[in-house]
C-alpha cells in the first residue's frame, strides 16, 4: 500500500465473506481508478474516519457539477485525502458515495467494510480516507478465484481478523481513572479503575502495598459474578476465587487482581478462557501500570500471547 498498491481485504459480510481492493485515497490517481475498475468490477466509495468527518462542511446551494472523467475523479480523490480534514463538498463533486467509519473502528460491536479500510490507512501510516471497490468474481469461483487474482496481479491480502489482532495489540483499550486505597478483610489494596473505551465498563487493577518491590508479581484476573462475588452463591466459586486471591496478596504484600466488568445489565460471559478482547485488555492495563515481569495464576496460552504482544513476559 506504500508503493501505491490496493490490498485485498477479507471481511466477514453475515453470509461468509466479502473482498474488496482498499488503497489510501492519495494514491487514487486516474491510472489506479482505472485499475482498480478493471481488477474489482464492482461499485467504488470513499471511506472516511470519524475525525476527519468532523471537518465535513455544509454543501452550498450552487455547488459545482460532479466529476465527468476518470481524470477529474481521481483528481478531485487525491486532493480530499491530502487536506486536512474532510470537505463534503468536493467529495460529492467526485460522484463516489462516501461512508463515515464507526467511532470505534474495528473494535466497534459490528464492524463493517469502511472501519476496517480506514483502520488499514491508518495503521500503515496513510492518513484518514481510504477508495474501496468491492470485488465481483464470477458465480462459482469462490474463494478460489480470489486466490487466483491474488497471486496473478500480486496482490496483498489482509483479513478483518488480522486488523482487529493488530488493533487490540498495538491500540489504548482503556483509559486510567482515579487511584484509591481501599480497605478489605484481608488488608489494604491499592485499587486503579479504568474505563473500557470501547464497552464503556469500568474495570479495576488491585495491588498490593509492595507489588511495585517484587520482581514478578502473582495476577489473577477475576471476571465479576454478582451473584457470587456479591452473595456468595453457592451455584459457583466465584467469590470462594476472589477472597483466595485478595488473601494471597495480604500475606505476600504484593500481587495483583484485575476484576474485568460488564457493562450495565450486561455481564460478563463466564468461558473457561478469556475472549480475545479481554485477554489484550488485561495486557494493556497491566502495560499502562508499567508492570514489566508477572506470575500469571491460572493463565490460558491465549492470555500469555496477549501479554507477550504488549511486551510482559510471564
Amino acid at each position: 500500500m506504500r508503493a501505491a498498491n490496493p490490498v485485498v481485504l477479507e471481511v466477514p459480510d453475515g453470509a461468509g465473506s466479502a473482498a474488496f481492493l482498499v488503497c489510501w485515497a492519495g494514491h487514487g490517481n486516474a491510472a489506479l481508478l482505472g485499475y482498480t475498475a478493471r481488477v474489482a468490477g464492482g461499485p467504488s466509495f470513499l471511506a472516511v474516519s470519524p475525525a476527519a468527518a468532523q471537518a465535513t462542511r455544509v454543501l452550498p446551494a450552487n455547488h459545482p457539477p460532479v466529476a465527468c472523467t476518470i481524470a477529474e475523479r481521481a483528481e478531485i480523490i487525491t486532493s480530499l485525502a491530502r487536506r486536512p480534514g474532510f470537505d463534503a463538498d468536493t467529495a460529492r463533486r467526485a460522484g463516489i458515495p462516501v461512508v463515515v467509519a464507526g467511532a470505534q473502528g474495528t473494535l466497534g460491536a459490528a464492524p463493517g467494510v469502511a472501519e476496517f479500510a480506514v483502520d488499514l490507512v491508518q495503521a500503515v501510516g496513510l492518513g484518514q480516507l481510504a477508495l474501496v471497490t468491492e470485488i465481483v468474481l464470477d458465480d462459482g469461483a469462490g474463494p478460489r478465484g480470489l486466490d487466483h487474482l491474488a497471486t496473478q496481479r500480486a496482490l496483498v491480502r489482509v483479513t478483518g481478523q488480522e486488523i482487529i489482532a493488530e488493533q487490540l495489540r498495538t491500540q489504548a483499550l482503556a483509559v486510567r481513572g482515579p487511584e484509591v486505597v481501599l480497605p478489605t478483610d484481608h488488608g489494604l489494596v491499592l485499587a486503579t479503575g479504568y474505563r473500557d473505551l470501547h464497552s464503556g465498563a469500568e474495570h479495576l487493577v488491585l495491588r498490593g502495598p509492595a507489588t511495585e518491590r517484587s520482581a514478578r508479581p502473582v495476577v489473577h484476573v477475576h471476571r465479576e459474578c454478582p451473584t457470587g462475588d456479591l452473595f456468595s452463591s453457592l451455584n459457583c466459586s466465584c467469590r470462594a476465587e476472589l477472597d483466595a486471591a485478595l488473601a494471597d496478596i495480604a500475606g505476600s504484600g504484593s500481587g495483583i487482581v484485575v476484576y474485568l466488568r460488564g457493562k450495565p445489565g450486561r455481564p460478563l460471559h463466564h468461558g473457561p478462557h478469556l475472549d480475545d478482547r479481554q485477554a489484550h485488555l488485561v495486557a494493556f492495563m497491566l502495560q499502562d501500570l508499567s508492570v514489566p515481569h508477572i506470575q500469571l495464576h491460572r493463565g490460558d496460552p491465549q492470555q500469555r500471547a496477549a501479554l507477550a504482544g504488549r511486551g510482559i513476559p510471564c
